[in-house]
């Protein structure tokens, strides 16, 4: 099916943000949008098919992380479509704004108000009642309701249903009761949401989200960023959105888990979840980013390698002291051009690294053949496959995690990647979508020092200090 943009719907889309609406503080609506918003606005609602000129989306979801104004995008879409449309016969255009509850619903009605009065020119063709506002001439309204009262709105016909807060839907009840009307071909559906904390199949978020990702309703428009802050925050930065230096603060506040899926819009900790993220939250110390090299200290690693593509490639090393395997440097390979990095460059970098830590050796797992272990020959490091594939690893670590006998770094992405791992049957792995390159390369690396039953130690009587490692190794007294 060929779709296009309808250039007359954008117009008016662009001229109600360039030209007629402004934000509370007076600043025209475009000074205040970034680019990805008003794409988001056009593309929903101004996409439709070429050969008849049917609006083409009929449902449509906004997936980022908090802050990231997309209850200001329901409530823009909502007002520029009551002033700009034309609905199909006499149908009139009626728009029905669900919030999660009463509250939100008031404070979200209380903005939209406020929105109404610093825009005189719109103010001017609605009368403002308790929870409507509605079109002077009756041709539409803007009506903003609680979840819990959805059921008493159940049959109802509406041009568009704008619904905040996707992930409080434990079921489809109440998508259900505000079902489109099939008999409206101009009917559609927003939502907005970030991730579940319990990412249930079942859900209409989680269904919603596996449908977009499996391509199964190409009339389903969804908006999704997650992963780093980065990825998961695209307002950042912006007029309306957080600083990095807010965001990262968040993550001091609050458990790993709720930060996740806060700020980083991925799933909390579902019933699938292969690790307890307080056991993991327990074993990270706060604070330490790294681990320097010290004379005398048996050091192991642990390389995670990608082919340069949407992987990162890892490297963790690590060692075992009073009983705890320690983590002491886990890092990629650094930054990208072009969305993509040169292999043979991470491993250059990698055995730079693991020379300083005294490693004459590292493990992975098999990827691309013999090409990690000639590329680390050709630096002097030693490739040896591992005898464990990634879900074995977790399975390993999940015990010494349990146990609080592992100290992990205190590295966001590290942690995140270990509280997102699910349990597929009898196997371990990351989410669909998701990654695990860190978590693969730390849990490879602690199980190995875990195996380390003594450090090496000799005392080098010229010098009255210990032989490095790298001493030892060179003497064959390892």
């Amino acid at each position: 099916m060929s779709v296009q943009l309808d250039e007359t719907r954008v117009a008016l889309i662009d001229r109600m943000l360039d030209n007629v609406m402004v934000w509370l503080d007076g600043r025209r609506m475009a000074e205040v949008l970034m680019p990805f918003q008003r794409a988001i606005l056009r593309q929903f609602s101004a996409t439709i098919r070429s050969d008849d000129g049917a609006l083409w989306y009929r449902r449509g979801l906004l997936h980022m992380a908090k802050k990231n104004a997309k209850t200001l995008l329901l409530i823009l879409d909502a007002m520029i479509t009551l002033h700009t449309d034309k609905p199909m016969g006499h149908k009139g255009c009626q728009i029905i704004y669900v919030a999660n509850d009463q509250n939100q619903a008031d404070e979200n009605l209380d903005f939209t108000k406020k929105l109404y009065r610093v825009n005189p020119i719109l103010m001017d063709e609605v009368v403002i009642k308790s929870n409507i506002i509605e079109k002077k001439d009756a041709m539409g309204y803007i009506e903003i309701v609680a979840s819990k009262n959805v059921d008493a709105l159940h049959g109802r016909s509406y041009r568009k249903l704008e619904w905040d807060e996707l992930h409080a839907q434990a079921d489809y009840r109440l998508l259900e009761a505000l079902e489109l009307d099939p008999t409206r071909p101009d009917a559609q559906q927003l939502f907005a949401s970030y991730s579940p904390l319990t990412p249930k199949p079942g859900t209409p978020i989680v269904d919603m989200l596996r449908q977009s990702h499996e391509g199964l309703d190409p009339r389903l428009f969804v908006f999704s960023r997650s992963g780093s802050i980065e990825e998961a925050n695209p307002a950042m930065g912006g007029p309306l959105g957080s600083t990095k230096e807010e965001i990262e603060h968040a993550r001091v506040r609050l458990p790993t888990w709720h930060y996740r899926r806060l700020y980083q819009n991925l799933p909390g900790q579902g019933a699938d979840s292969a690790y307890d993220a307080v056991a993991i939250e327990a074993c990270v110390v706060k604070g330490r980013r790294s681990l320097p090299p010290l004379p005398g200290r048996s050091y192991v690693a642990f390389v995670d390698m990608s082919g340069g593509g949407a992987d990162d490639s890892t490297v963790a090393v690590a060692h075992l002291e009073n009983g705890k395997a320690v983590l002491d440097l886990i890092l990629d390979q650094g930054p990208r051009t072009g969305g993509v990095f040169s292999p043979d460059a991470a491993v250059k970098k990698f055995a730079d690294v693991l020379r300083l830590y005294g490693c004459h050796t590292v493990q992975g797992d098999r990827f691309a053949g013999h090409w990690p272990r000639d590329s680390f020959d050709r630096y002097g490091i030693q490739y040896d496959v591992a005898d464990q594939n990634r879900s074995q690893i977790y399975a390993t670590a999940e015990p010494l995690i349990n146990a609080g006998t592992v100290e992990f770094l205190d590295h966001p992405q590290m942690i995140s990647q270990f509280i997102g791992l699910v349990r597929r049957g009898d196997k371990i792995d990351h989410p669909l979508g998701e990654h695990d390159d860190f978590s693969n390369a730390c849990g490879g690396a602690l199980i190995l020092a875990s195996r380390v039953h003594r450090a090496p130690y000799m005392l080098n009587f010229t010098t009255g200090k210990p032989f490095s490692y790298r001493d030892l190794i060179a003497r064959g007294l390892d």
